[in-house]
């Protein structure tokens, strides 16, 4: 008898769970942000892209808890989201200029699995690798059934452990036509369940979707690795390249020719340009992507107002003869491991050799050229003229400080950009930005490889920071003055 209630309880919890995620197959959060954004991806209807959010005030209605970002992922006209911490699958539905619904499709009950998963389509297959949630990094695919509509495990030959965040650089692309999976590297977790630290290691993978087969493509270029840290913002793909940008720079990645450089000269120059243009004064939201054979630059106010920027692109923006390797192939490495490092007397010569030769082929390509003494106050003046008043402000404040060999406080710098009324999410983020922009601002206009202001801890207290320049003070004065 007992246990005929238990069963009848255990039915009635399940049918109550099941009208529960059915009454939330419909769903219309949308902000005007958001809504302008759809607007304007949705006007071209032949072109696939592939975006993943990471910000907290462009979400599209779903909680931090159970999401910490968004995949967007467009086929033609097919628009999907994906909240990265939950098996949840919508489709977006256009019935009208703004005007957006979003459909449930899944029937998936567990969420916390995925945070910062990697989400993208190979054909009309939604795919899904990696994430990270109790503790664990996931290290396997699984793709959504339109049968089961749930989430079914794609089996692999290797256990591949990675994640998304906001902080962390991770390089991916699909070949359609060749049916692989390229990964710059791979997460791992250094002591679980010791600690909970992570680290990044340095081999570039491929897998191939049909064969379900990975395979080590070599090392990673150490100073793409650096580059990858820097590069936090959306990745789109431009035929068989992935587009990236750092430090106010064009670059582009094609993992099957192993090359990655800078965008045409050209390019480059009106990118700095218009997005210095666009983004003079920083708006609630600002997005850099590829859709068909355009870039465009992304500006969206509070109020939901969007203007952008585009620059055409082309082919030929893609060939530089100055690219680097993005991995070491192993032959290379077999080539270093038959010299025995250490034993045989030519081993250590020809290494000593190489050694050589690349540190002076290095120098000579790197080495820094000095700006003359008469030039640097023109650059000075063209960096004094692309500061706002605010930004102008706080530099001022900054060096009135340190002549008093003062650090400034936070809350000074809160009243300087206007957020001292703000929660400390706000704050944070503002002093950010703004500090962002004034660094790029002096990079740009002056070349200087060092930035004007850095961010560094407290030694008393490692949660607060300090902002100190690396400049000297004759250079920060002029600026002031």
């Amino acid at each position: 008898m007992k246990l005929n209630r238990l069963l009848a309880c255990l039915i009635l919890i399940s049918m109550h769970s099941n009208l529960k995620a059915q009454s939330e197959l419909v769903i219309n959060p949308l902000t005007k942000a958001e809504t302008s954004f759809l607007d304007f991806i949705t006007r071209d209807s032949t072109n696939d892209l592939n975006l993943h959010f990471f910000y907290d005030n462009f979400r599209f209605g779903f909680h931090p808890k159970m999401a910490n970002g968004i995949a967007l992922l467009k086929h033609k006209k097919s628009l999907l989201l994906q909240p990265l911490g939950s098996g949840r699958l919508y489709q977006v539905i256009k019935s009208g200029e703004s005007n957006y619904q979003l459909n449930r499709i899944d029937a998936t009950f567990h969420t916390g699995v995925n945070f910062g998963s990697i989400n993208w389509m190979y054909h009309d297959t939604v795919f899904q690798f990696g994430g990270i949630g109790f503790w664990k990094i996931k290290d396997h695919f699984t793709f959504f059934s339109n049968k089961t509509h749930e989430w079914e495990l794609y089996s692999s030959n290797k256990k591949v452990p990675v994640f998304q965040s906001p902080n962390s650089g991770i390089l991916f692309y699909v070949d359609q036509n060749k049916g692989k999976f390229y990964l710059s590297n791979s997460i791992y977790q250094q002591d679980f369940p010791n600690t909970l630290t992570t680290d990044a290691d340095d081999t570039c993978r491929v897998f191939n979707i049909k064969e379900r087969t990975w395979q080590e493509l070599g090392a990673l270029n150490p100073s793409l690795k650096e580059l990858i840290k820097k590069s936090v913002d959306l990745k789109s793909n431009y035929g068989s390249n992935l587009v990236f940008h750092a430090d106010l720079e064009l670059y582009w990645l094609n993992f099957s020719t192993n090359q990655y450089g800078f965008l045409a000269k050209n390019k480059q120059a009106e990118f700095r340009e218009k997005w210095l243009d666009l983004y003079k004064i920083h708006p609630a939201h600002m997005f850099q992507f590829v859709l068909g054979d355009h870039f465009y630059l992304i500006k969206i106010d509070i109020e939901g107002n969007l203007s952008y920027e585009t620059i055409i692109l082309n082919d030929a923006d893609f060939t530089n003869t100055a690219s680097s390797q993005i991995y070491t192939n192993h032959l290379l490495d077999l080539f270093f491991k038959k010299l025995a490092i250490g034993r045989p007397i030519i081993g250590n010569v020809l290494i000593l050799l190489i050694a050589i030769a690349g540190y002076t082929l290095y120098k000579k390509r790197y080495k820094k050229k000095k700006i003359p003494l008469e030039v640097q106050p023109i650059l000075y003046k063209n960096f004094y003229f692309a500061l706002t008043i605010v930004e102008k402000e706080l530099i001022q404040a900054i060096y009135q400080t340190q002549i008093l060999k003062e650090q400034i406080s936070i809350k000074t710098i809160n009243k300087i950009i206007g957020v001292q009324q703000k929660d400390t999410i706000t704050q944070n983020k503002s002093r950010s930005d703004i500090f962002l922009r004034i660094n790029q601002k002096f990079k740009l206009a002056t070349r200087e490889a060092e930035l004007l202001i850095v961010k560094q801890r407290e030694d008393a207290d490692k949660r607060q920071y300090n902002y100190n320049r690396l400049k000297p003070v004759l250079h920060t004065a002029a600026i002031c003055n």
